[in-house]
């Protein structure tokens, strides 16, 4: 089954009255499509209730040194950000759910951590015939406080979807699950992708828009299993895609 593209869902969560039939039509007869429309509308209310609170100025300024290979003072690890997301789940890893922020509504503050939730991925795909992959960006992660490699990030697209893909290693072994985050040039924006699997590697759907709107620096924190969805302040690796 062909499903309803990521673009389609967000205009119809944006303008249902501009929306074609047939968009309609199969969002009502799929439940995948629906859980996505779902995904969609939780992470509108989200933005449209939470005021954007932006980071403080040091952690503003090191991320804009960082992408801008600008000379500093010694990096410190950033304070938390504020994100509204759902809470996760207790004694389990948080399952991703592909990514839509960017051109929800212009202006609107880009503050909802999307890698909670379900997982749903194309299944139209047929085993032998996968589309072959370009890589439109990579980073080299390293460490905050060194220049120590902590692993990559490319992002791929096939069959227009872009795919990041994060392998981390020498992450330590510090309590907590690690998560994964866009965080925009600007300094003042950032969106949760999800949590690493073992093995510190993963894999997030993320729409072309949320990277043209700048969300290039990945950043892998440290978060307790505490059900606070904010960024811990722990920040283990980070590098900027280009």
């Amino acid at each position: 089954m062909t499903h309803v593209d990521l673009d389609d869902l967000a205009d119809l969560v944006l303008d249902p009255d501009a929306t074609p039939d047939s968009v309609r039509e199969h969002v009502e007869s799929c439940p995948e499509c629906t859980d996505r429309l779902a995904a969609l509308f939780d992470v509108r209310r989200l933005t449209s209730g939470e005021p954007l609170v932006a980071p403080p100025a040091r952690v503003r300024e090191q991320v804009l040194a960082q992408v801008n290979d600008v000379p500093g003072d010694a990096p410190v690890r950033p304070v938390p950000l504020q994100v509204a997301a759902p809470p996760p789940e207790v004694a389990r890893p948080r399952r991703r759910v592909p990514v839509w922020a960017a051109g929800l509504a212009a202006g609107v503050a880009l503050v909802a951590g999307l890698g909670l939730g379900r997982t749903t991925l194309d299944d139209a795909t047929t085993p032998g015939r996968d589309a072959p992959e370009a890589v439109v960006a990579a980073a080299d992660l390293t460490a905050l406080d060194s220049t120590a490699g902590r692993g990559v990030a490319r992002a791929v697209e096939s069959d227009d979807t872009i795919t990041l893909r994060v392998q981390a290693s020498e992450l330590g072994g510090e309590d907590g699950f690690h998560e994964v985050w866009l965080i925009n040039v600007d300094g003042e924006r950032m969106v949760a992708l999800g949590v690493l699997a073992d093995g510190d590697a993963g894999e997030f759907q993320v729409p072309r828009g949320l990277l043209d709107e700048g969300y290039l620096v990945v950043d892998i924190s440290v978060e307790p299993d505490d059900g606070d969805p904010t960024h811990s302040g722990v920040s283990l690796a980070r590098g900027e895609l280009v």
